[in-house]
Protein backbone atom coordinates (compact mmCIF):
# COMPACT_ATOMS: atom_id res chain seq x y z
CA UNK A 1 0.00 0.00 0.00
CA UNK A 2 1.08 3.42 -1.20
CA UNK A 3 1.66 5.99 1.69
CA UNK A 4 -0.93 8.06 2.62
CA UNK A 5 0.27 12.20 2.33
CA UNK A 6 0.27 13.84 6.27
CA UNK A 7 -0.75 17.26 6.10
CA UNK A 8 -0.43 19.23 10.10
CA UNK A 9 -2.69 22.05 10.71
CA UNK A 10 -1.12 25.00 11.99
CA UNK A 11 -2.29 24.66 15.22
CA UNK A 12 -0.96 21.11 15.34
CA UNK A 13 2.36 22.88 14.17
CA UNK A 14 2.26 25.49 16.87
CA UNK A 15 1.73 22.71 19.45
CA UNK A 16 4.39 20.95 18.69
CA UNK A 17 6.49 24.17 18.49
CA UNK A 18 5.43 25.33 21.86
CA UNK A 19 6.14 21.95 23.39
CA UNK A 20 9.67 22.13 22.01
CA UNK A 21 10.46 25.00 23.12
CA UNK A 22 9.68 24.44 26.38
CA UNK A 23 11.75 21.58 26.87
CA UNK A 24 14.44 23.38 25.03
CA UNK A 25 14.53 25.23 27.96
CA UNK A 26 15.43 22.59 30.28
CA UNK A 27 16.88 20.00 28.01
CA UNK A 28 17.48 20.91 24.34
CA UNK A 29 18.47 17.31 23.01
CA UNK A 30 15.11 15.87 24.72
CA UNK A 31 13.68 18.80 22.68
CA UNK A 32 15.51 17.44 19.47
CA UNK A 33 14.37 13.89 20.24
CA UNK A 34 11.19 14.07 21.04
CA UNK A 35 10.80 15.84 17.60
CA UNK A 36 12.44 12.76 16.07
CA UNK A 37 10.00 10.59 17.80
CA UNK A 38 6.75 12.60 16.17
CA UNK A 39 8.19 12.46 13.33
CA UNK A 40 8.86 9.08 13.23
CA UNK A 41 5.43 8.02 14.06
CA UNK A 42 4.27 10.52 11.71
CA UNK A 43 5.81 8.49 8.86
CA UNK A 44 4.94 5.04 10.48
CA UNK A 45 1.11 6.38 10.21
CA UNK A 46 1.74 7.70 6.34
CA UNK A 47 2.34 4.42 6.02
CA UNK A 48 -0.30 2.67 8.03
CA UNK A 49 -3.00 4.87 8.32
CA UNK A 50 -5.31 3.06 10.63
CA UNK A 51 -2.58 2.08 12.96
CA UNK A 52 -3.62 4.61 15.57
CA UNK A 53 -6.16 4.11 18.05
CA UNK A 54 -9.27 5.16 17.38
CA UNK A 55 -11.14 7.70 19.59
CA UNK A 56 -14.76 9.66 19.98
CA UNK A 57 -14.19 12.78 21.64
CA UNK A 58 -17.40 14.94 22.44
CA UNK A 59 -21.02 14.43 23.32
CA UNK A 60 -23.92 14.94 21.02
CA UNK A 61 -21.60 16.07 18.27
CA UNK A 62 -18.55 13.50 18.77
CA UNK A 63 -15.74 12.71 16.31
CA UNK A 64 -13.68 10.77 15.78
CA UNK A 65 -9.91 10.35 15.74
CA UNK A 66 -6.97 8.38 16.00
CA UNK A 67 -4.61 8.76 18.35
CA UNK A 68 -0.66 7.97 17.86
CA UNK A 69 1.43 8.33 21.74
CA UNK A 70 4.56 9.83 21.74
CA UNK A 71 5.75 10.16 25.33
CA UNK A 72 4.46 12.29 26.73
CA UNK A 73 2.36 13.50 24.08
CA UNK A 74 -0.53 12.24 22.18
CA UNK A 75 -0.97 12.97 18.03
CA UNK A 76 -4.86 13.49 16.83
CA UNK A 77 -5.62 13.01 13.34
CA UNK A 78 -8.51 12.24 10.90
CA UNK A 79 -8.54 10.90 7.82
CA UNK A 80 -10.30 12.96 5.40
CA UNK A 81 -9.84 12.42 1.93
CA UNK A 82 -7.29 10.02 1.25
CA UNK A 83 -5.00 12.27 3.56
CA UNK A 84 -3.70 12.37 7.22
CA UNK A 85 -5.11 15.21 8.89
CA UNK A 86 -2.90 15.83 12.42
CA UNK A 87 -5.39 18.27 14.02
CA UNK A 88 -3.82 18.68 17.57
CA UNK A 89 -0.70 17.45 19.13
CA UNK A 90 -1.53 17.56 23.05
CA UNK A 91 0.29 16.71 26.73
CA UNK A 92 -0.93 13.24 27.90
CA UNK A 93 -2.24 15.70 30.95
CA UNK A 94 -4.57 17.98 28.81
CA UNK A 95 -7.77 17.68 28.21
CA UNK A 96 -8.65 16.81 24.82
CA UNK A 97 -12.09 17.86 25.02
CA UNK A 98 -11.24 21.35 25.84
CA UNK A 99 -8.27 21.18 22.62
CA UNK A 100 -9.83 19.08 19.81
CA UNK A 101 -11.92 20.63 17.30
Amino acid sequence: MPSMPVEILPIAEDDVSQALAYIAIDDPGAAGRLLDAILEALEQVSRHPFSGVEITVGGRRSRRYHQLYVHPYHIYYRIIDEKIVVMRVLHERMDIRRHLP
